[in-house]
């Protein structure tokens, strides 16, 4: 009786031990960046102007403009990324 217990409980006992620390330590689909206020940059050609424009990294269905055109987050050399409207 005892060994077919722990035959049983075993395999059983070290997949919860691990789910349970999969969870515990994993931090999801995080990709380093944080989500944040950010200033606006107007992508004029190849180069980014920056505005006075707060913007934010969070995703809602409004594009953060400065009235006219669509600002951009600066990444050190280049604006690939679109900001959005910062909702208070």
């Amino acid at each position: 009786m005892k060994t077919q217990f722990r035959k049983l409980m075993m395999p059983m006992a070290f997949a919860l031990v691990a789910a349970i620390g999969a969870f515990a330590t994993g931090n999801g689909a995080h990709d380093g960046t944080a989500l944040a206020d950010r200033q606006g940059f107007q992508k004029v050609g190849d180069s980014c102007i920056p505005t006075k424009t707060e913007c934010s990294t969070i995703e809602v269905p409004f594009l953060c403009t400065d009235g006219v055109n669509t600002l951009y987050d600066f990444n050190g050399t280049s604006c690939p990324d679109v900001l959005y409207q910062k909702m208070d």
